[in-house]
C-alpha cells in the first residue's frame, strides 16, 4: 500500500472542513440561544462567557471557510505547496477550535 496522494488529502480535508463548518453553526446556535435566554440585567460575567464562546465559534467557522476555499484554490489553480501546507495547518487549527467549542458548549448546556 503506497502513500496517500496530496490530492486525496486535500479532498478529504475540504470535505471534513465543510462538515465541521455545519457543526460549528449548530454550536453557535446553542450558544446564542443560551445568551438570549438571559434578561438584560444579567451579570456581565455570565454574558461575557457566552459572548466569548460565540466569538470562538465564529472564528472556527471562518477558519472552516478559509480551509474550504484554499482546498478549492489548490485543486483548481495548480498544486502550490504553500497553499497545501497552509490548508493542512488551518485544518488542524480548525479541529482544535471545534473540539474546544464542542466541549465548552456542551458543558455550558448541561450546566457544569
Amino acid at each position: 500500500m503506497g502513500a496517500v496522494g496530496s490530492k486525496d488529502v486535500v479532498i478529504a480535508a475540504l470535505g471534513a472542513s465543510a462538515a465541521l463548518a455545519g457543526f460549528v453553526l449548530v454550536f453557535l446556535g446553542v450558544v446564542l440561544t443560551g445568551l438570549s435566554s438571559f434578561p438584560p440585567e444579567t451579570v456581565r460575567l455570565v454574558r461575557r462567557r457566552y459572548l466569548r464562546m460565540a466569538a470562538i465559534s465564529v472564528a472556527a467557522f471562518l477558519i472552516s471557510l478559509m480551509t474550504v476555499a484554499l482546498g478549492v484554490v489548490w485543486l483548481a489553480y495548480g498544486q502550490s505547496s504553500g497553499v497545501y501546507h497552509l490548508m493542512i495547518w488551518l485544518f488542524f487549527v480548525q479541529l482544535g477550535l471545534v473540539f474546544v467549542v464542542g466541549v465548552v458548549t456542551t458543558l455550558q448546556a448541561v450546566g457544569v
